[in-house]
């Protein structure tokens, strides 16, 4: 075996590669910047919950399920036993997969088109692009991650399959990556034809035609054993044999088109900012990105017409380019065939584009005007083809960092948005106290149901039990009794699509301590206090004197500056109750004639006499 070694150009290139790849990953930190998971809802929440509950062989294979994804099932299995309860490292993964896919972009680009700069640009397009916010932004987002994974290596190894001699193991591998693309996501089992398309071009044998048609067999046939059908499920829970039509088909086709060259075709909760609502100086920017793109596309098909007498060029060029847009409209097909469409079902045709961009590019460079030999006409193929490509991507970007402002307004984010809030003021207030708690969620205008409660403070712990905590989800703070110690109150806030910690407030209110009490049930020998019935109007005392007790030691107790009582404290545990209106608020005054000669501590100016604890 001998060992190959690069020659000092080489290395130059491979180091100003790796300085891409690293301004990459930098610049998908610096783009995907704000978007955090300190929460899990739905969808990742059912992820999460199932991993560790269920065996390998079950989450990975599950049964009568609607969906078979095992590919993704066991990365996610693998990833979840490396996140555990670390649930923010899931962003910070995603955003570091997202880069890796930009370098292959970056790389593949580069070999279609002959020009690191426009490789850069494309690759640069695809990091900013409005359609990675589910990518990036969910546990399940690398599901999809994953599939433009498997895409990009299909169709590179298709490509060199096609474009060069000697490459048959190109295409066994790259039926390989469809089997393992489809059981991450069954949307790309429609690629199939793009086999077809590249064996009939390459010529090749027949037996090579086997191959994926036996594959996508194999797919059907397991799942049929594993979920009972070879129809793929729909979006939200629905069939796509219930509600496939045409009509709704190809209009779903052709807001994934206008999505891909900058216009959002869809209402506000799928994209953030409908066409409409679009800043103007945005749509001039994409109107004027359109027609650089005609322009581009223009000049390719004029080069191919002025060369359409060198058959073999023009045949491969054309060739080429169909694989491409036969990639694209597969793609588009796959994911048009539901009830809605939504950005992230666009990112894998919009990759296939801008590689079709790059392909397009080069052939504009590489294919020679006839006599093309004054000065003019050599910076016309030089110099003209890059300049359109730039203005396109400085016109398309705005388009989409524009879109990242208004990710607020997807459903998605308003989910993930909203959970964040639950785990902030819960498990980001109070860490690992909250499992000693009673947590009461005021308000339901969310929907939220209790098993979702449950399971969503289950992900802060190590141990995924938490099991001193437990969850109530009431109408009304007058629901509860006093707050305790031992509780967190919250609350939904709808106006901010978010959680408050009531906690302390309602502590006040149901309890408002004027002087001389405190929390933990300590008071002072004079102390005054407002008190809140219960729905009974019932104001129950229980009055704990933890030490020796004296003949004469008394309390007087006024209430509402009206009514005075008299106790004698015979007993080191006795009990004290006062009826009003429910909910009625009471001012309670303390008076004691004796104070605890023991205590260690001194808080007020007034020596500790008693624990007083308001109970339910």
């Amino acid at each position: 075996m001998f060992e190959r070694k690069f020659d000092l150009e080489e290395k130059y290139h491979m180091l100003i590669d790796l300085f891409v790849s690293s301004l990459f990953l930098i610049y998908s930190f610096i783009v995907n910047a704000g978007i955090r998971i300190s929460g899990l809802y739905m969808d990742d929440l059912y992820m999460w919950s199932t991993y560790g509950e269920d065996s390998f062989i079950n989450y990975v294979f599950p049964f009568k399920s609607t969906r078979f994804r095992p590919v993704y099932w066991f990365i996610a299995w693998l990833e979840l036993g490396i996140i555990r309860n670390n649930i923010t490292w899931i962003v910070v993964f995603n955003i570091i997969f997202a880069a890796a896919l930009a370098i292959c972009i970056y790389i593949y680009a580069k070999k279609l088109s002959g020009s690191r700069i426009v490789a850069i640009l494309l690759a640069v397009v695809f990091l900013s692009s409005r359609f990675s916010y589910y990518n990036i932004s969910q546990l399940l987002g690398f599901m999809e991650a994953l599939c433009l994974a498997f895409l990009l290596g299909i169709l590179y190894l298709l490509y060199t399959y096609i474009s060069k001699e000697g490459m048959e193991n190109n295409l066994y591998i790259a039926v390989t990556l469809y089997l393992l693309i489809s059981f991450t996501h069954e949307r790309y089992m429609v690629l199939l034809p793009l086999f077809i398309y590249a064996i009939f071009i390459k010529k090749g044998k027949a037996l090579n035609y086997i191959y994926p048609v036996a594959a996508c067999g194999f797919i059907q046939l397991i799942r049929f054993i594993f979920i009972g059908t070879i129809s793929p499920a729909g979006t939200s829970h629905t069939k796509v044999a219930d509600t496939f039509n045409i009509k709704d088909a190809v209009k779903n086709a052709i807001s994934h088109v206008l999505y891909m060259i900058g216009i959002n075709d869809g209402p506000e909760h799928l994209n953030g900012v409908p066409w409409a609502d679009t800043a103007l100086i945005i749509k001039y920017s994409v109107g004027f990105s359109i027609l650089v793109l005609i322009t581009i596309f223009s000049l390719y098909i004029y080069k191919l017409i002025k060369n359409i007498k060198k058959k073999h060029s023009f045949h491969d060029s054309i060739s080429i380019s169909l694989f491409y847009l036969i990639a694209i409209v597969l793609c588009i097909m796959s994911s048009s065939v539901t009830i809605r469409v939504e950005l992230r079902w666009v990112y894998g045709p919009f990759v296939c584009a801008l590689l079709l961009l790059a392909h397009v590019y080069g052939e504009i460079r590489r294919l020679k005007l006839v006599n093309a030999n004054n000065m003019l006409d050599m910076d016309f193929n030089n110099y003209m083809p890059l300049a359109l490509v730039i203005l396109w991507c400085v016109s398309i970007l705005p388009m989409d960092l524009y879109a990242h402002g208004k990710y607020n307004k997807v459903y998605i984010y308003q989910y993930q948005s909203r959970y964040n809030s639950l785990a902030d003021v819960s498990f980001g207030k109070y860490k690992d106290e909250i499992f000693d708690k009673d947590i009461y969620i005021i308000g339901n205008y969310y929907g939220m149901k209790q098993s979702t409660a449950d399971t969503f403070f289950k992900v802060f712990d190590k141990n995924k039990k938490a099991e001193g905590l437990s969850v109530h989800l009431i109408d009304s703070y007058k629901d509860i009794g006093q707050i305790g110690q031992h509780m967190i109150v919250l609350k939904e806030e709808i106006a901010n699509n978010a959680f408050s910690d009531v906690t302390d407030m309602l502590r006040n209110v149901k309890c408002e301590i004027i002087k001389g009490y405190y929390r933990d049930g300590w008071m002072d020998q004079e102390a005054e206090i407002y008190v809140m019935a219960d729905k009974d109007g019932n104001i129950n005392l229980e009055l704990m004197y933890p030490a020796e007790l004296v003949e004469g030691q008394q309390l007087r107790l006024v209430v509402d500056d009206k009514e005075e009582y008299f106790m004698d404290i015979t007993e080191n545990i006795s009990y004290f109750n006062i009826k009003k209106e429910p909910f009625a608020v009471t001012k309670l005054k303390f008076y004691y004639n004796f104070y605890l000669p023991d205590a260690q501590e001194q808080r007020g100016e007034d020596k500790f006499s008693m624990i007083v604890n308001i109970i339910d």
